[in-house]
C-alpha cells in the first residue's frame, strides 16, 4: 500500500510540474507578442530542437542559389504526370516544399496550436526542450519597404523566377511574409503561411532578429501541451488531412 502511495504522489508532483510548466510557457508567448507590439497578424513556427536557427531546407546548402533553379526545372518536369497544372511558378514551390524538395521557404502557421502539435508529433519522446517562434509578419516585410503581406498568386507583380532569379526589379536581400491561397487540404487544415528567405545568408538571426521572439518549450511542459492539444483536436490527421496523417494518427494512437 505504501508503494500504491509514494507513486501517486509522484505521479501527481509531475502532473503539477507540467501544468506549472505550460502555463509559465504560454505567459512567456503572450509576453512575446506583447513585446512585438501586440501584431495584428501574427505567426507561429515550432521547432523539436530549441537549438535550430530559423534556415530554409535549401540555404543550408552549398551554392543554394545556383541549385535552386536545377530543383524547380526538374521538379516541374516531373510533375508534369502527377498534378494537376499549376498557375503560377509559386504554386509549384509550394507543392515541392510539401513534398520536401529543399526551397527557400519556411513553413509558418497562423494557429499557435498547430506549430505546437509540428513540435510534438516529430518528437514523442517528450525529452528535450523544444522552440516556437513568434512573428509579425508584417513588421517582417516593412524591412524590405512593403506594408502588408503578400498574397499569392494573386499579387502578378511578384514573380518568383524575375524577383529571385533575375533580381528584377531589385535584388531582394531579407526575408519576406507571403500568404499562399487554398492551393491543398494540408494548407488549409494548418493554416499555412510561408516566409521566403533572401539572398543574405544570415536570414532571420540578424536581418530581421527585431520581428520575431523565441519562446523555449521546455521538456516538462510537453505532457500538458499533449492534453491540449487532444482537447483542441488537433492530432496528426487533422492537421496532415490525407492518407500518411490519417496512418501516423492510427499509429500512434493504438502504439503511443
Amino acid at each position: 500500500m505504501r508503494t500504491v502511495t509514494v507513486n501517486l504522489h509522484k505521479k501527481k508532483n509531475s502532473a503539477c510540474a507540467s501544468m506549472s510548466a505550460w502555463s509559465e510557457f504560454l505567459d512567456q508567448v503572450r509576453d512575446a507578442e506583447q513585446d512585438l507590439g501586440n501584431p495584428t497578424e501574427t505567426w507561429y513556427r515550432g521547432h523539436s530542437d530549441h537549438g535550430w536557427n530559423l534556415v530554409p531546407s535549401l540555404p543550408r546548402e552549398a551554392d543554394w542559389e545556383k541549385k535552386e533553379k536545377a530543383l524547380f526545372i526538374e521538379f516541374t518536369k516531373s510533375a508534369t504526370r502527377l498534378f494537376d497544372r499549376r498557375t503560377s511558378d509559386w504554386e509549384t514551390l509550394f507543392d515541392m516544399q510539401h513534398y520536401w524538395v529543399p526551397t527557400r521557404l519556411l513553413d509558418w502557421t497562423t494557429v499557435m496550436g498547430v506549430a505546437i502539435a509540428f513540435i510534438l508529433y516529430s518528437d514523442y519522446s517528450d525529452s528535450d526542450d523544444s522552440a516556437l517562434f513568434v512573428l509579425d509578419p508584417i513588421a517582417l516585410n516593412r524591412l524590405s519597404g512593403r506594408d502588408d503581406v503578400i498574397n499569392l498568386p494573386e499579387d502578378k507583380s511578384f514573380d518568383y523566377k524575375s524577383m529571385y532569379w533575375e533580381n528584377r526589379p531589385v535584388k531582394i536581400e531579407k526575408p519576406l511574409a507571403i500568404r499562399p491561397g487554398p492551393q491543398s487540404d494540408r494548407l488549409v487544415a494548418q493554416k499555412g503561411v510561408f516566409t521566403v528567405a533572401g539572398s543574405l545568408p544570415t536570414g532571420f538571426e540578424s536581418a530581421a532578429s527585431e520581428t520575431f521572439r523565441k519562446v523555449i518549450l521546455p521538456s516538462a511542459a510537453k505532457p500538458e501541451a499533449r492534453e491540449f492539444l487532444r482537447w483542441a483536436n488537433l492530432d496528426e490527421y487533422t492537421i496532415y488531412p490525407d492518407i500518411v496523417g490519417m496512418a501516423r494518427h492510427i499509429k500512434h494512437k493504438i502504439l503511443y
